[in-house]
């Protein structure tokens, strides 16, 4: 009989080496753990959706909320508007409207024939945002949709100064240029068994230790994992391996509008000396790392997070 495959990313290679007692004391020790999320489904508020046509067929859905300043947020790999669903509430009761972009294969949006990599995913965004005639907006991504902003940033000069007044940078580098970095964005094709299930200890245990910091929640696990698996499979296969490709630190230095970098210390995806190389080369930045968080610490943190957001949108306001 022919098994069905799923590629995950590098949660999936972390879920294949975890396991055994470890990993039984793992999630056993998460399930007391206080959940961030109060055993809330992960969901993004109802709002207005459009679709965004590409030249390359792809559509990209958004959907908008709330009322004011306009943040856009562009989520990481295998994720959608959903990642943005703990920090938005506390936006919308800031006086903000949330935009969530959905890139190219995630969530409501369609892949296109122009493939994958942070320069396409930037370009998306410059025609994103000219759609949608966003001016002075906050441009906010985590992941693989931070390096997405920053490819923007650094191509499209003209869109950036004429519709973005500052970015907001999570979890996310201005090079994936580290060996080991390669080397797991290329294992992040590799296929795992669709036998295992989503309550998998070592499903569970990869999540947890690669996705989130010290002292994860297994509900806040399982919603990551269930987020992970709706994500198509080819696009899971296609995504993270092309952002190898993506290193424009240097370019960054001529991004002179105020910038805020967030990271955490426990992330396993993105190390902080990263963060703070990409606080370091952007002109007109301030840093903020929080000790103990993982790379999901938009999840993890998303009162805190979500409060220095629109601290820094108020302080940086023209």
């Amino acid at each position: 009989m022919v098994q069905k495959k799923v590629a995950l990313p590098a949660v999936g290679v972390g879920a294949v080496l975890a396991g055994g007692l470890l990993g039984r004391q793992l999630v056993a020790s998460w399930r007391k753990n206080p959940d961030p999320l109060d055993g809330r489904p992960v969901r993004f508020p109802e709002g207005e959706q459009r679709f965004i046509e590409l030249p390359d067929g792809a559509r990209i859905s958004t959907v908008t909320v709330g009322s004011g300043p306009v943040i856009v947020c562009v989520h990481g790999v295998t994720a959608s508007r959903r990642d943005w669903a703990p920090m938005t509430p506390h936006l919308i009761e800031a006086g903000y409207t949330v935009i969530a972009v959905e890139q190219r294969g995630h969530g409501d949006s369609t892949v296109g024939t122009a493939g994958f990599g942070s320069a396409q995913l930037g370009d998306d965004l410059a025609v994103v945002l000219e759609a949608l005639d966003v001016r002075s907006a906050t441009l906010m991504g985590q992941s693989m949709g931070g390096m997405a902003v920053m490819a923007f940033a650094v191509d499209h000069d003209a869109t950036l100064r004429a519709r973005v007044d500052r970015l907001v940078l999570i979890a996310t580098a201005g090079a994936m240029t580290s060996g080991l970095q390669t080397v797991g964005l290329t294992l992040s094709g590799i296929d795992i068994p669709d036998a295992l299930d989503p309550a998998d200890k070592r499903l569970r245990v990869g999540a947890g230790l690669l996705a989130f910091g010290a002292k994860p929640s297994l509900h806040m696990v399982d919603e990551a994992i269930a987020m992970f698996r709706r994500c198509p499979e080819p696009v899971r296969i296609a995504a993270s391996p092309a952002l190898k490709d993506h290193d424009v630190l240097e370019r960054l230095r001529a991004v002179d509008l105020p910038a805020l970098v967030v990271g955490g210390t426990r992330d396993r995806l993105i190390a902080p000396k990263q963060v703070e190389a990409l606080a370091d080369a952007l002109p007109d930045s301030r840093s903020e790392m929080f000790e103990g968080a993982g790379h999901m610490l938009i999840w993890e943190r998303h009162q805190e997070v979500a409060e220095l957001v629109a601290d820094f949108v108020r302080t940086t306001a023209t």
